[in-house]
């Protein structure tokens, strides 16, 4: 049951995708550069991890497949320019990098890269703080539902195992806050 889980949590975040790079391609949804590029480049990090240590799971292939799209529209349609939380972050995921070549071991690094995966969420948390029109609310609901899923899946509850999909649901929690949370309009 948890190998299925995992698959359908895997399509559910690609599926997600769907939507996602067609809002951005039609200029609804404008996402932090910051944030696409670190999380495609810590999760590709992870996913050698998870490998290494045997422990994939549908969800972070699904991830990177449609994260590593959305990095190369997010330079041509995202938010222009960096600000300095951005490069804050990225600085974030090359300590992270470092770290993880630092000690030498894949679930040390695991961890370490789904710490800064959350971390570099930051800017897409203040984008979409600032405003949540600028997200795709189906796309971040799907996801959201696939972490729900991958929850569920997880196989052991050890670090190199739980490490990512909780890290997952931790970015979309927050995001489900951020795009569903009712605001008063600024007067």
């Amino acid at each position: 049951m948890q190998s299925i889980l995992s698959t359908v949590s895997g399509l559910l975040f690609l599926a997600a995708y769907v939507p996602y790079i067609r809002a951005v391609c039609k200029c609804t949804t404008k996402p932090a550069k910051a944030s696409w590029l670190i999380w495609s480049i810590l999760d590709t990090i992870t996913l050698v991890g998870m490998w290494t240590k045997g422990t994939l799971n549908g969800q972070i292939i699904g991830a990177i497949l449609g994260g590593w799209i959305v990095v190369v529209l997010a330079f041509r349609y995202g938010i222009p320019g960096w600000s300095k939380v951005d490069k804050f972050c990225l600085f974030g995921a090359v300590l992270g990098i470092f770290l993880w070549w630092v000690f030498g071991e894949a679930t040390m690094g695991i961890i370490t890269n789904n710490t800064v995966i959350v971390l570099g969420s930051i800017p897409t948390f203040v984008s979409a703080w600032k405003d949540p029109t600028r997200e795709n609310r189906t796309a971040w609901t799907l996801m959201f539902i696939s972490c729900v899923l991958a929850l569920i899946a997880i196989p052991e509850w050890t670090p190199a195992d739980a490490a990512q999909p909780v890290a997952f649901t931790i970015v979309e929690t927050i995001m489900m806050f951020l795009l569903y949370w009712p605001r008063k309009a600024k007067t």
